[in-house]
């Protein structure tokens, strides 16, 4: 006979006994074992619960995070140069955290500040490009304005697009220039503006142009097979001198230098910022008629530029007047790590 000890008596019974015996014992005794598994698995459904209430916390909290900027540019549209598509800029970058993007909002087509502003985009772009950071820019005018300006300047047309009322230049806040609300007209506005009157800093930014920038590097580089600008506008010391066929009158000097060699190098010299305003005014100026905006009240308008991270303003610059847009060193810094700013900084031959 098989045989069993019950915790109730102290002799040997029958096993059919002693389970019989036991059984009151048992009920009483705590049920760990059965319940642990279901404790954890109920545990582990609650926790899933809260990971994804957490999850979708944090993408509704990315989702609403987007800066009165980003909504701006969200509302109001403009059309692409490339196809003529009227769309939203944020749908042309996807964004995302992590992922970047400059938004340079430049004056009009027709504009001196337009034209240097695009020259040093360029120049920066391949550091964008490789970063994986975006650039779209705007201009103010049409877009057959707009196809016009990237075929002088060489600028990519898929990555510029026209507004031909300035509407989102007024929503972001940007200055509207001297004088808005009076009813002349504005070329005549232009030229106070010229002056500095409503274009704080346009004086001594066309003075620095003459007299040289001991902090800033030269407009001039000499390069093989002859001077350019450095700004991958294109405009170099080694043609004929003609505007838009790439060349700068005296620019280059026998030997593949610049003439401004002359008065020292690693420096921005007297005149040399100048020569090279000289030469894009008279780009724009032949062809006037070609990039000036249909709407006389844009000319007046000034840009600014944006740089975003997902839906997040890192970086907002609000142009204060003619010539004065954002230094586009900043722009690389804010947008670029720090290795590939450094690199940006030093491919800007000039920093204007």
């Amino acid at each position: 006979m098989v045989l069993a000890t019950c915790a109730a008596a102290r002799h040997p019974v029958p096993w059919g006994a002693a389970v019989a015996g036991c059984r009151p014992q048992a009920a009483l005794a705590p049920r760990p074992v059965l319940a642990a598994p279901r404790q954890r698995r109920q545990a582990a459904r609650r926790q899933a619960h809260i990971a994804a209430a957490g999850s979708d916390l944090g993408t509704s909290l990315a989702t609403t995070a987007a800066t009165p900027d980003y909504n701006l540019l969200q509302q109001h549209k403009v059309f692409s140069a490339a196809t003529g598509a009227e769309v939203a800029l944020t749908s042309e970058w996807q964004a995302a955290p992590g992922t970047r993007c400059v938004v340079a909002l430049l004056t009009h087509f027709g504009d001196l500040s337009s034209t240097e502003l695009a020259q040093k985009l360029m120049a920066i772009l391949p550091e964008l490009q490789a970063s994986g950071v975006r650039l779209l820019a705007v201009g103010l005018g049409e877009t057959a304005k707009a196809r016009r300006f990237a075929e002088l300047l060489g600028f990519p047309l898929d990555l510029l697009y026209a507004d031909p009322s300035g509407e989102l230049y007024r929503a972001l806040g940007f200055s509207p220039g001297f004088a808005p609300d009076v009813k002349i007209s504005a070329y005549a506005k232009l030229l106070p503006m010229l002056a500095g009157i409503g274009s704080p800093g346009t004086i001594q930014e066309v003075l620095r142009g003459y007299t040289g920038d001991r902090s800033a590097k030269p407009v001039f580089v000499a390069t093989r097979g002859g001077t350019t600008d450095g700004t991958g506008s294109g405009v170099s010391g080694t043609v004929d001198g003609t505007v838009g066929g790439g060349g700068v009158a005296g620019g280059a000097a026998e030997g593949g230098g610049s003439l401004f060699d002359v008065l020292g190098k690693d420096y921005q010299r007297p005149f040399e910022l100048a020569t090279l305003r000289l030469f894009n005014m008279g780009l724009v100026l032949s062809h006037w008629n070609e990039l000036a905006p249909a709407d006389e009240r844009l000319l007046t308008q000034q840009g600014g530029c944006l740089v975003f991270d997902d839906r997040r303003v890192l970086y907002r610059h609000a142009d204060t007047g003619i010539l004065r847009y954002a230094p586009v060193e900043q722009l690389a810094a804010a947008a670029l790590p720090s290795g590939a700013a450094a690199a940006a900084t030093q491919t800007l031959r000039t920093l204007l």
